[in-house]
């Protein structure tokens, strides 16, 4: 299956966008957690905050559906 994420600011840098300026594709196998998505790509989820789909929060132990869109904010940070 296919899902899209998406991330701004340095979690962009992370992410290596591929579909455009803030968006990846990834092909995985269905049922896997998002969490376990982002370990296979390579983005540890300790770098996400909170994710959400479609308007609502979406968990990391959530299972996304094929052609799924999430987006994924990191920690706040600064001074």
């Amino acid at each position: 299956m296919v899902i899209y994420l998406k991330a701004g600011s340095e979690l962009r840098l992370k992410l290596k966008p591929d579909v455009d300026h803030y968006t990846r594709r990834v092909d995985t196998a269905d049922g896997k957690m998002l969490r376990q998505i982002l370990k296979d790509i390579g983005l540890d989820p300790a770098f996400v905050a909170f994710a959400y789909s479609e308007g609502k929060m979406f968990s990391l132990d959530g299972v996304p559906r094929d052609g799924q869109s999430i987006t994924l904010q990191p920690p706040v940070s600064g001074g």
